[in-house]
């Protein structure tokens, strides 16, 4: 005891000046030092707090704290004894004034390291705790046997850690999980790789839940298996939602199968009531098609008798006179018979022409051709010329020299003639009547105007003028099927125009047809 007391001594004497303790004392904290010797810490301080008191009082402080072991090179005994109480770092009696200062740099150095070792171990707690509270975690040994749970695990399985602790993880096996899959899971874990996968548990009441689960080989030092670490998060939700989703597109999948029979079906019927509507349209058209012939030859009909009436007024005056001449012959002289044959000649000739005028007007085209529309106007009003001058109507011509039209002729003089006629029946009691016809060029069409001072249609007739049957004719009189007829002829046969306005004092009727093309 007096032998460590003398070597006490000489170590405060070594550090009287205590430069070298006191930069050291003041970063570190000594208690973390060493074991202290069971017999060195009974040594008397207090000669040594007061020395180091004259000096500084932290420096007799932190002195006095200090554990080590001072023992000399053949003292095995107290060595082992030292070992044994956890002493790492001894000096050797004789070597004490030399190592003092290297071993406080060394201990500066150890102590650094245990501080940095102590943050990083408080830090791991933190992380630790931060994957406790978010994530659901569990240890097993390696037969599968629960060694920890935390409070998440506890939570989701509805078991407390005493009831999982020691038990096996197939506690919270589902039964719907197929064994294929657990030994594909425990094949790959005993194989030391990571395991990843969405696996459906039962909680301690029955009720499904799923999580996403990394099951992690831990090795030791050998590099063989101690554990295994399981990491977890709950995606229940996100499963159930995945689960309903793929149940609504079974559902939608099945209505469409249905849709797609419904439809099916309904595409059967269709076709079948296609087929029956496409025969009563051919069936309704056919009709349509009878009904306009009809209607054509109708309108025909009529202006044949319409035609007949003028021919007959034509023929009333030539008749007269060859029955003037006729009697005239009989009582007449030999030189002057020659002279009444001659005239009787003419007359018959004009009337020939005017049979004749009558079998080209209903002459049929079978196909459409290059035509002079001026000509087949002159050809409608000879026909009707008697009515005109019956009617006492001032008729103006301005027709443009060397038109041609593409078309049918004779149906198209058919339309002149129903225009005119129209014309010449709506007169009544005018004392000036005039009709003018104009023919002209504009742009890439003939147009064909024909209008007269008759006062007019009536503004509530004009969209019905071309309706089949409509007439403003008085009773008895009029078909309605001429006005019809010739748009048809004009708009469907010779893909033209046909339009009606009221201008000044009477209608005019526009008539609009195709220029002669080029090859035609």
């Amino acid at each position: 005891m007096l032998l460590c007391y003398n070597i006490f001594m000489k170590i405060v004497a070594i550090v009287h000046h205590p430069q070298i303790l006191q930069s050291y004392f003041m970063e570190c904290h000594c208690e973390y030092i060493f074991v202290t010797h069971e017999e060195f810490q009974k040594l008397p301080t207090l000669e040594a707090d007061v020395i180091f008191l004259d000096e500084d009082p932290k420096i007799a402080h932190s002195f006095r704290n200090i554990h080590t072991v001072f023992i000399g090179k053949k003292d095995a005994d107290q060595l082992y004894e030292a070992y044994r109480y956890g002493v790492r770092h001894f000096i050797a009696l004789e070597d004490l004034p030399d190592r003092l200062p290297k071993l406080l740099h060394y201990l500066k150095s150890e102590i650094a390291a245990k501080k940095e070792a102590q943050h990083k171990i408080f830090m791991l707690k933190q992380y630790q705790k931060a994957i406790d509270s978010s994530n659901i975690l569990s240890k097993t040994d390696i037969n599968g046997i629960i060694t920890y749970v935390n409070e998440e695990f506890c939570k989701i399985s509805g078991y407390s850690k005493s009831e999982l602790v020691g038990s096996n993880h197939n506690i919270v096996r589902h039964p719907d999980v197929p064994k294929s899959k657990f030994k594909e899971f425990w094949d790959t874990i005993l194989a030391k790789r990571i395991w990843k996968g969405t696996v459906k548990n039962l909680d301690k009441y029955g009720n499904t839940f799923y999580v996403n689960t990394t099951v992690i080989p831990i090795l030791d030092q050998k590099g063989e298996i101690a554990e295994f670490v399981a990491i977890r998060y709950d995606v229940t939700e996100s499963v159930k939602l995945q689960e309903r989703l793929q149940r609504k597109e079974r559902e939608l999948a099945l209505l469409n199968k249905e849709l797609e029979r419904r439809v099916e079906e309904k595409t059967k019927e269709l076709r079948v009531l296609n087929a029956t509507l496409e025969k009563r349209v051919e069936e309704e058209v056919e009709k349509n098609r009878e009904k306009d012939r009809l209607m054509f030859q109708q309108a025909r009909f009529a202006s044949m008798g319409e035609m007949m009436a003028n021919i007959a007024h034509q023929w009333r005056q030539p008749l007269m006179e060859l029955g003037l001449l006729l009697y005239k012959m009989v009582y007449a002289k030999e030189n002057e018979k020659q002279a009444c044959y001659e005239k009787g000649k003419k007359l018959l000739s004009q009337m020939s022409q005017t049979i004749h005028d009558f079998q080209n007007f209903f002459r049929p085209n079978k196909k459409k051709e290059l035509f002079d529309p001026n000509e087949a106007i002159l050809q409608a009003v000879s026909i009707l010329e008697g009515s005109i001058k019956k009617k006492d109507i001032q008729l103006d011509l301005d027709m443009e020299k060397n038109l041609v039209c593409y078309g049918y002729e004779n149906e198209f003089s058919q339309v002149i003639l129903n225009i005119l006629s129209n014309a010449i029946e709506a007169f009544d009691g005018q004392k000036e009547k005039r009709i003018a016809i104009k023919s002209q060029t504009v742009n890439d069409f003939v147009e064909i105007e024909i209008r007269d001072n008759a006062g007019g249609i009536k503004e509530e007739y004009l969209d019905k003028i071309f309706e089949p049957y409509f007439t403003t004719k008085k009773s008895k009189k009029g078909t309605g099927l001429g006005l019809y007829m010739s748009k048809m002829i004009i708009e469907e046969s010779m893909e033209g125009g046909l339009f009606v306005q009221n201008k000044q004092e009477g209608a005019s009727f526009m008539i609009r047809l195709k220029k002669e093309k080029n090859g035609l």
